[in-house]
C-alpha cells in the first residue's frame, strides 16, 4: 500500500498484489486482482471516493477499512479514527 497525503484528505492506493493476497480472506469475493485507491477525509475518516473498478460489497467495505487504519497509522493521524 502506499499513502498520498492531499491536505484534509488522504488517500492509499492497495496494490494488485495485495488485493489478491486480501482476496485469499475472502473467497467468492467480487473483487478484481487490480489495484485501488481509497480517498479519506483526514478529520473524520470519512471514505470520500474509490478508484478503481472493483466489485462494491462486503468484501470492498473492509478493504477500505484496512486502507484507512493503514493510513492513519502512515500519516501519524490520531487513533481514535481507526475502525475495526
Amino acid at each position: 500500500m502506499k499513502v498520498f497525503d492531499n491536505g484534509s484528505l488522504f488517500t492509499v492506493t492497495v496494490f494488485q498484489r495485495e488485493v489478491q493476497q486480501f482476496k485469499s480472506q475472502w473467497p467468492g469475493s467480487g473483487l478484481i486482482d487490480k489495484a485501488v485507491s481509497f480517498m479519506f477525509d483526514k478529520q473524520t475518516g470519512d471514505l470520500v471516493e474509490i478508484f478503481g473498478k472493483q466489485a462494491d460489497g462486503p468484501a470492498l467495505a473492509a478493504l477500505s477499512i484496512d486502507a484507512m487504519n493503514y493510513g492513519i497509522d502512515r500519516l501519524a493521524l490520531p487513533k481514535t479514527l481507526k475502525r475495526k
